[in-house]
């Protein structure tokens, strides 16, 4: 079987082709006389450019005298053939695929894929006997595939499409692997149908990924958590904006990720990124890494912190948000530097964490949580102090933005003694529980539990009171009925009440219905190494220990392994719990299922597995 390719440049699919059958390659831009119809099937793949091949009118009409005779020819991202002509490229970041039919053994009608930051030209005219496999659908609120579409248009929106012996993809197809598509399965079978179609061999070899997961554990638990870290914390290091960390760390890696597989570095510098990290850095046990979080507290606490005037103590949100406050974001940042000083290993920037706190402590309600931002320009123009936030009802009853600050305070009233830190942490806390499981939730009802087991161990542990014991012990309990089976715990809002649930244009949940498969590693799973850790340090129960080895080994087993210095040993943001594989709703405005944070979860799922150690090897302790 002899296969002629046109394309421009390697690709994923011309590997395979090559891999699978007798196949020459030319260039598009080929004007000399050429008997085509030596071969048996034809493959255009236009997708290795950001620009539709448009065929030059000699390659042309030799490829339409080729459609005539009936052989089979394949188009990728090619602008114009017989009466088909496309509108200009057009970036189809939220959008997703859907099969208008069931076409293949692993793509079923209704089956969701996900083509990432793709280019899509969409044909103006398609000829009438035209049948559409995939479309595009802008917003499609479901994880894995919709039951019901009867206001979809699949041939306005046609992305994959059948004209008798010609196949067109209107979308970059050709690097799919390098690209991370996903679901992979769906995708792997796709291919097969292309080539199927075309009458190629299969099966054929399948090119290389960016990335693979590393699956089952290899060696001893512990040996695999060394491991583990170690891969996570040479991640880090790839993120710093300056070696010795003195200038902070990079946000990470946007959720785009190109045609071509080129992941977009999100660069932002900002406060909260640069404190877990860092923390990650001091509990390394590493002197080099050591020093490195020494710089980057030093940032933390020098320019990043507003050091006198009215606004004296607040903690910047960033380097591009300058006069933006989070006092959740403000809590991540600062806690690894004070259980540093909790674990009797150095109290060095304790005096600092206590004027960034005590900043948030005299803003904060009456109710003992603040509101979700605090933002400088607002002040200016009303001409109000800051500090009459301490006059107000009530703040923001959310563990999204205020339980992590409730346990910053609380640990800085059992280092310090300061009262006003005891009394507003558990103010905010007991709140918080009072409307508890109803708290007002961003992304899941998930999402609220995971955030609430590490502040709720630091209350009791700075109280030792029996009702902050029982609500630790409500919410650990409530959390394990969304425990999965690979370990992880799957998104769940009883009532779908979170803010960014089914959201479009802004900040968007991983959740489509509650049962999915999903789990979010940026705003849920990523919280629970450390607060395990730090229940079990409390409380002294084995469940918590086991709980804590369970997650762990959850993300040891989902921890990416790259060639990437920036992917290797990281995890991305959503993950399919059944597939183990990173792919979830995409609608997300900034932290879709690829992103990759360094702070919210590379840092913080490394510093809960290496404190988790700590405790168990007893080289952390609390004197």
């Amino acid at each position: 079987m002899k296969l002629l390719l046109i394309t421009r440049e390697k690709s994923d699919l011309s590997k395979m082709f090559f891999s699978a059958c007798e196949c020459r390659m030319i260039s598009p831009d080929i004007t000399e006389a050429e008997d085509i119809n030596e071969y048996d099937s034809v493959a255009v793949l236009g997708g290795t450019e950001d620009k539709p091949i448009i065929l030059n009118a000699f390659l042309r009409d030799a490829l339409e005298r080729f459609a005539d005779t009936g052989k089979p020819l394949f188009l990728e991202y090619t602008d114009s053939f017989r009466c088909v002509y496309s509108a200009s490229p057009v970036k189809v970041a939220p959008h997703r695929l859907v099969a208008d039919k069931s076409f293949t053994p692993e793509i079923k009608e209704g089956d969701l894929l996900d083509s990432r930051y793709n280019s899509y030209i969409r044909p103006h005219f398609l000829m009438p006997d035209t049948i559409p496999l995939l479309y595009y659908r802008e917003f499609t609120p479901a994880h894995d595939r919709i039951e019901s579409r009867p206001d979809d248009d699949p041939l306005k929106n046609a992305a994959l499409f059948l004209d008798g012996n010609i196949l067109t993809a209107a979308f970059r197809l050709c690097n799919y692997k390098q690209a991370v598509f996903s679901p992979q399965k769906r995708w792997d079978s796709l291919i097969n149908y292309i080539f199927e179609f075309l009458g190629t061999a299969v099966p054929f070899r399948m090119p290389e990924t960016q990335y693979k997961i590393k699956g089952q554990l290899e060696t001893h638990f512990y040996d695999e958590i060394d491991k583990c870290t170690s891969r996570s914390l040479k991640l880090l290091k790839e993120y710093l904006v300056r070696e010795d960390g003195s200038r902070g760390i990079k946000e990470g890696l946007s959720h785009n990720i190109l045609p071509d597989g080129t992941r977009i570095t999100a660069d932002v510098v900002r406060t909260d990124c640069t404190g877990e990290a860092a923390g990650a850095f001091l509990f390394s046990h590493n002197a080099e890494l050591q020093k490195k979080g020494e710089k980057m507290y030093d940032l933390c606490y020098g320019p990043l912190m507003v050091q006198e005037g009215e606004f004296e103590g607040m903690v910047r949100w960033s380097e591009q948000a300058w006069n933006v406050c989070y006092q959740d974001d403000v809590a991540r940042a600062i806690i690894p530097s004070l259980l540093y000083a909790y674990f009797g290993v150095s109290d060095k920037y304790t005096e600092k964490a206590k004027k960034a706190l005590s900043f948030l402590c005299q803003t904060t309600c009456e109710d003992g949580l603040r509101p979700a931002r605090t933002d400088v320009l607002e002040y200016i123009r009303s001409g109000r102090e800051v500090r009459t936030l301490a006059e107000e009802k009530n703040g923001y009853a959310s563990a999204h933005y205020n339980a992590y600050y409730s346990a910053a305070l609380l640990l800085g009233y059992i280092l310090t003694g300061d009262e006003d830190f005891k009394n507003t942490g558990v103010r905010g806390l007991e709140t918080l529980m009072k409307l508890y499981p109803d708290t007002v939730r961003e992304h899941s009802e998930t999402s609220e539990l995971c955030r609430l087991i590490f502040p709720l161990s630091v209350l009791y542990a700075a109280t030792k009171e029996k009702s902050h014991y029982d609500m630790l012990d409500r919410v650990f309990n409530d959390l394990q009925k969304h425990r999965h089976t690979s370990g992880g715990y799957a998104e769940w809002d009883t009532g779908y009440k979170a803010a960014c649930f089914n959201n479009a244009g802004g900040e968007c949940s991983l959740l489509a219905v509650n049962g999915d498969p999903v789990a979010d590693l940026l705003y849920s799973l990523n919280w629970l190494p450390l607060g395990f850790a730090f229940a079990w340090h409390v409380c002294g129960e084995p469940r918590f220990l086991n709980a804590w080895k369970d997650i762990c080994t959850f993300f040891i087993k989902t921890q990416l392994i790259s060639e990437d210095k920036r992917l290797n040993g990281g995890w991305c943001r959503g993950i399919d719990l059944d597939r183990l594989e990173y792919c979830g709703i995409p609608h997300d405005v900034g932290w879709g299922p690829c992103s990759l944070e360094t702070g919210w979860t590379v840092a913080e799922v490394t510093l809960g597995m290496l404190i988790g150690k700590g405790l168990v090897t007893k080289k952390l302790k609390r004197e």
